[in-house]
């Protein structure tokens, strides 16, 4: 009769004849799934199934009792195990422990949603959606120099200081470029959307890095300037993200019908919590790029300060004339593309132009 080896996990069981093997699927003790092989012919590795088949073997797993003394077997250390009371499974496993906080945080919100005012809940909303990207950054584009504590305290200063300014002081009373947006002359509006909306906000994302590079000890790496540059431009993706769900995406539901609006306000508060707190931080990782270049070779800084604004403003106030314009709101895919890969290029740049500032 021929003779059978099976292998189960790392294990090499056998040889059994094929009535063996039949009993031990009948017991679930070999699945159908495990490879076997015919001793006298090693290479013919095939299922357990393949060749039960070929000998005519109908089997089928046995029940070992009805459900309620399977579960007595199966015992409480596979269905409740003592060690999910303590601080164990977090202490070991702390990549799932910081995926739990991020997926359950929204479902802690949604529980105290009734109890709180509807700008703290937007905030907080905004917040959740923030530190995603934080975490994201943080895994992909920290550097040795980054410092947590710098980092968590960066991220909240960016918002109290875009607080500070487009709030408290009301820096829209006095910005010329007010309300020159949607003119019908291009010039006028495409140079108000890089001046009055671009120059102004990446100053105000970039001001924070700046600080940090200013109060330095040491010598700060423009990679290092960047990530702080991009949790710098998500904070500020907050405040801006609250004010358009309680300004301009809820007007449109009270000057719309309801059912018409609603699709392009709920679209809008998405792009808001994700998508555009993303170009921010791209926008502001450009900019700081070139401070931490200034502060590296500050015979240049008037021109790289220039640069570090001028830049992304550019880029920004591009891309917010396009979203005003909306038959031309297509072509703002390209110019988010440009600011992506710039920063991608800015990253990589050749260690030859580093010396030549240098000189």
């Amino acid at each position: 009769m021929e003779q059978y080896e099976v292998m189960k996990e790392d294990a090499i069981l056998g040889p059994f004849n094929i009535d063996e093997i039949a009993e031990f699927v009948h017991s679930g003790l070999i699945l159908k799934r495990d490879y076997a092989y015919n001793i006298e012919y090693p290479d013919s590795f095939r299922t357990v199934a393949f060749f039960l088949e070929r000998h005519g073997k109908k089997v089928s797993v046995e029940h070992k009792g009805n459900i309620f003394s399977q579960i007595k077997e199966i015992g409480q250390e596979l269905i409740l195990p003592s060690a999910i009371f303590t601080k164990e499974p977090w202490e070991k496993d702390r990549q799932l422990f910081t995926l739990s906080l991020v997926g359950l945080t929204l479902s802690g919100l949604i529980a105290i949603a009734p109890f709180m005012s509807a700008y703290f809940l937007f905030y907080c909303i905004a917040l959740y959606f923030s530190i995603i990207w934080g975490l994201f950054f943080y895994y992909l584009f920290k550097t040795e120099q980054v410092k947590l504590k710098t980092t968590i305290f960066l991220f909240f200063a960016t918002q109290i200081l875009t607080t500070l300014i487009f709030f408290v002081f009301n820096i829209g009373e006095i910005n010329p470029f007010e309300g020159l947006y949607d003119t019908g002359n291009v010039f006028i509006s495409l140079i108000s959307c890089i001046i009055g909306i671009g120059v102004v906000e990446e100053f105000v994302k970039v001001l924070p890095v700046f600080l940090i590079l200013y109060f330095s000890k040491n010598v700060i790496k423009p990679q290092t300037a960047v990530f702080y540059g991009l949790m710098s431009g998500i904070a500020f993706g907050v405040y801006e993200g609250v004010n358009y769900q309680l300004g301009p995406n809820f007007q449109m539901l009270l000057e719309n019908e309801i059912s018409q609006a609603y699709v392009f306000s709920y679209l809008s508060n998405i792009a808001r919590l994700t998508s555009l707190p993303f170009l921010h931080a791209i926008w502001c990782g450009i900019a700081s790029y070139f401070v931490a270049f200034a502060f590296l070779y500050p015979r240049f800084r008037v021109a790289l300060y220039s640069l570090a604004i001028l830049v992304p403003a550019t880029i920004h106030g591009l891309y917010d004339y396009l979203c005003f314009n909306v038959p031309f709101a297509l072509a703002t895919v390209p110019v988010v593309i440009v600011g992506v890969v710039l920063l991608m290029v800015y990253l990589n740049i050749r260690y030859d132009f580093h010396s030549k500032l240098a000189d």
